[in-house]
């Protein structure tokens, strides 16, 4: 356990000079300083503003009285008691805050997954294009040994048809693969911007424990602060509907100047309000805030089997993968065998230099194909650590 959260904690330093482009790394920037100033003035909500005011004005009654006043104040009504509502504004104000940065580390982690992802995908893919161009010269060997064996009267037409249409798929699939890297780099293009795709490196990417992987889970993370970010909000409106405390008042400067009166002089009051608001509505929002709250209880529960299942399957995955590599360093070995086998049949004259280079290609093939597995591991280690909190 403490050598995987060292790896993560490893990972996390490789990974702060990410590749993204530079747009990309703005924008969630800038996403963040969003949040941060958000955060801050939901968190002083509560707080009312003390409200300045200047005036001028003219009257005139109905028996021709008249006269002009100028005054200047400043007035505050502030909530001191909301039956601890105040509290629990703050309160579902962090956890506000701190879930909305967890909405943004998961699609941090998110690109930064389809990156790697792409980075990989393009590496194993170009081992890929190597094996169908190999894959292609056999089988255009096949159908040159066919087609003279079938000259010679020493093979069928439905032979020589297989083999032209095994060289047919190859060359089709030669195509699709040079057609799908090229694709992968479009793709990783939009994600790195005009920096250079030979330029990326991929960082040791750890295999995450279970353990690991149920506890740094990004989703399951912003699942548990939604629970407390929704009771804080229960709370806070619970008590937006008991009793609450204000102070009230204002102070200023008054002058009037008319036909008998004339007058200059401060002017203020203060108190003391005590309110409790009687609404219809009260019943039907509690129950609605609550039921949320449970919600996002039973929400926990269900990611967190869902990921239990998704780390499994990750793992069996990669289970089978070894598996296909074991099997093909046994074709390998084969291959090794009847190509040494071969070099005295040459020699020999009872084979041709074609058998030759046909198990040459198939040995480079299996090469590759242990290879193309490897990367496969390596993108089932990426799903998994992209979805864990490895900054901050």
């Amino acid at each position: 356990m403490r050598y995987i959260i060292l790896s993560l904690t490893l990972a996390s330093i490789l990974l702060a000079d990410v590749s993204l482009s530079e747009e990309k790394s703005k924008i969630l920037q800038l996403q963040r300083q969003k949040l941060n100033a958000d955060a801050d003035k939901l968190q002083n909500s509560w707080i009312s503003p003390l409200k300045a005011q200047a005036r001028w004005q003219k009257s005139v009654n109905a028996g021709k009285f008249g006269g002009r006043t100028a005054s200047v104040g400043v007035s505050l009504n502030q909530d001191i008691f909301r039956s601890g509502g105040i509290w629990y504004a703050i309160d579902y104000a962090k956890a506000y805050a701190q879930l909305s940065k967890l909405g943004i580390d998961i699609q941090e982690a998110s690109l930064l997954k389809r990156l790697y992802t792409l980075t990989v995908q393009i590496q194993r893919d170009n081992f890929k294009l190597q094996q169908s161009k190999l894959l292609l010269k056999n089988t255009e060997i096949d159908l040159e040994v066919i087609k003279d064996n079938y000259k010679a009267g020493n093979s069928d037409i439905s032979q020589l048809n297989r083999a032209s249409i095994d060289s047919d798929n190859a060359r089709v699939n030669l195509i699709n693969t040079r057609n799908l890297l090229q694709n992968e780099r479009y793709e990783l293009k939009k994600l790195i911007g005009d920096k250079d795709i030979k330029k990326l490196k991929i960082p040791a990417i750890p295999l995450v424990d279970k353990e690991s992987y149920l506890e740094k889970n990004l989703e399951i993370l912003k699942a548990k602060k939604e629970i407390q970010t929704n009771l804080a909000l229960y709370k806070t409106t619970k008590a937006k509907y008991l009793p609450k405390v204000s102070i009230l008042g204002n102070y200023g400067y008054s002058k009037f100047r008319g036909g008998f009166q004339n007058y200059q002089g401060k002017e203020y009051n203060y108190g003391a309000q005590l309110s409790i608001p009687l609404d219809i509505n009260t019943k039907n929002d509690l129950q609605s805030n609550k039921i949320n709250y449970i919600q996002s209880k039973v929400s926990l529960k269900d990611k967190r089997w869902e990921f239990e299942k998704e780390y499994q399957k990750h793992i069996n995955n990669i289970k089978d993968i070894k598996e296909k590599i074991k099997i093909s360093k046994k074709m390998l070995n084969m291959y090794h065998e009847l190509y040494e086998f071969s070099k005295s049949q040459v020699k020999a004259g009872l084979k041709t230099n074609l058998d030759l280079e046909s198990l040459a290609n198939s040995i480079k093939v299996q090469k590759l194909t242990q290879k193309i597995q490897q990367k496969n591991i390596l993108l089932e280690k990426i799903q998994l650590f992209f979805d864990l909190k490895v900054q901050g």
